[in-house]
């Protein structure tokens, strides 16, 4: 079983006019929870990178796990929305496209039960092992 993660305040706050500070603490607190679920999916260093697209006029960070098999992203859009979490299949490290996107609520990241059933389909599509230790 997995700890569950701690969505911090700012991924729901209205960030439209929150400047770069904001930006960098959503970004930052983006590859934290991603190097958990990295953590979590016992994925080794060379089996997955963690790459930040900074935010530029208009449009909000974005910040990835890749595998060869799997993105998991979390954007942040400069909109009064919150941060938005999505995960979907790849073809290999070039293919920045793969399937369609799978939305995640972010109150599947707070309970317990939620996210390791995230953990699970996230093992699925990646096509990890269901049964490591």
């Amino acid at each position: 079983m997995s700890i569950m993660l701690k969505i911090p305040k700012i991924f729901y706050a209205d960030r439209r006019s929150a400047g770069a500070l904001a930006d960098a603490a959503v970004e930052n607190c983006a590859k934290e929870i991603l190097h958990k679920v990295a953590r979590d999916l016992r994925l080794r260093r060379d089996e997955h990178e963690i790459v930040s697209e900074p935010a530029r006029r208009g449009v909000g960070c974005r910040v990835s796990l890749r595998t060869p098999s799997l993105m998991v992203d979390v954007t942040n859009m400069p909109v009064n929305r919150p941060v938005s979490v999505c995960f979907r299949t790849r073809r290999g490290r070039k293919d920045m496209s793969g399937g369609r996107d799978n939305d995640v609520p972010l109150e599947q990241l707070d309970s317990r039960e939620a996210y390791d059933t995230l953990l699970g389909g996230l093992r699925l599509t990646a096509g990890l092992d269901l049964e490591q230790p």
